[in-house]
């Protein structure tokens, strides 16, 4: 019989400490795959198969684009890059941003999900926001098993805490304890593969730039909001009670990180309005320096007094939304 021989772990702040304790737990007879997504810089130097390898009894590598995987081995997503499993490899792409993150969460635990079943445990460690969520919601749903770190445990709560409050979590325990449970599981057996969810599947093709506008209709409803990547509309997507949104090229966002994403647009916006308005009001005063007792001079100085204000304004709720 099949067992729970595949792996998959997201982390965002805070991630690095709590996985090099989490692959020193591990065994150096670990009988099964094991993949990271840690959130990281764009520009990084991609050193953290290196630095967990330095703890780990197991070998640590980078996600290889094609590659099978092995047990007893750990595999990292590289550096703005996501890492995707479809049936019996691994995949390596620049697909779209999801939860502005890439690599993300969502896209490995949703992938997994698809390809393998009851087979995956899902692990959702320390960090921000709630990138992991969705994925681990995957997870349940196609009969694999939930792990969270205990949220008073973890350095920054609230990826935890937000599996914690929309998914059906199996094991919710200190980082200390994860190891050796997870040891645990992957020596157990599993029945007969779970009906695989086609909706997943079209995720994860959008995930690797397989898809289009055409299969929007396969995953949600037009929501009337706009993507804060590219400005494309937005479908609303819902798994059980948790909404999330995706554009036709794409980019996925849970509620939270939609909403970080709009209110980053509106402050944009805001001082892009500062510079128009002081811009406008810096020219008039220079004709007026120009052309001296202009019969206009007066009006344009009234017209850049307004401007003044206005763009005092912004700065004073600019300055409100910061208290």
């Amino acid at each position: 019989m099949p067992s729970r021989d595949i792996h998959v772990v997201g982390s965002s702040a805070g991630g690095v400490e709590a996985l090099k304790r989490l692959v020193s737990d591990l065994p150096s007879d670990f009988p099964a795959s094991l993949l990271i997504v840690q959130h990281l810089s764009p520009s990084s130097i991609g050193v953290l198969p290196a630095i967990l390898e330095r703890m780990a009894n197991v070998p640590v590598q980078h996600a290889v684009d094609g590659a099978p995987l092995q047990r007893g081995h750990i595999y990292v997503a590289p550096p703005d890059q996501h890492l995707i499993l479809e049936p019996g490899k691994m995949r390596v792409v620049s697909g779209p941003k999801e939860n502005r993150h890439r690599p993300a969460v969502d896209p490995l635990f949703r992938s997994a999900a698809w390809s393998y079943g009851p087979r995956v445990v899902g692990t959702v460690l320390t960090g921000t926001l709630d990138d992991g969520t969705a994925g681990l919601w995957a997870i349940k749903e196609q009969h694999g098993i939930a792990v969270v770190q205990d949220p008073s445990d973890a350095t920054y709560p609230s990826m935890p805490q937000s599996a914690l409050s929309n998914v059906r979590v199996d094991h919710r325990l200190p980082l200390k304890e994860i190891g050796s449970l997870l040891n645990r599981l992957a020596r157990q057996d599993v029945a007969l593969p779970a009906p695989r969810d086609e909706r997943m599947r079209t995720e994860t093709e959008f995930d690797m730039l397989k898809r289009d506008i055409k299969s929007m209709s396969e995953l949600g409803t037009p929501s009337g909001f706009t993507c804060p990547e590219c400005n494309g509309a937005l479908w609303e997507i819902r798994d059980g009670e948790l909404y999330r949104y995706r554009c036709h090229v794409g980019h996925a966002f849970s509620a939270d990180t939609l909403l970080q994403g709009q209110g980053e647009q509106i402050e944009a916006a805001l001082f892009s309005a500062i510079r128009a308005l002081e811009e406008k009001a810096a020219l008039l005063r220079r004709l007026i320096a120009r052309y001296g007792s202009d019969l206009q001079a007066h009006d344009r100085e009234m017209r850049a007094q307004e401007l003044d204000r206005a763009a005092e304004a912004i700065r004073r709720l600019l300055r409100a939304g910061s208290e």
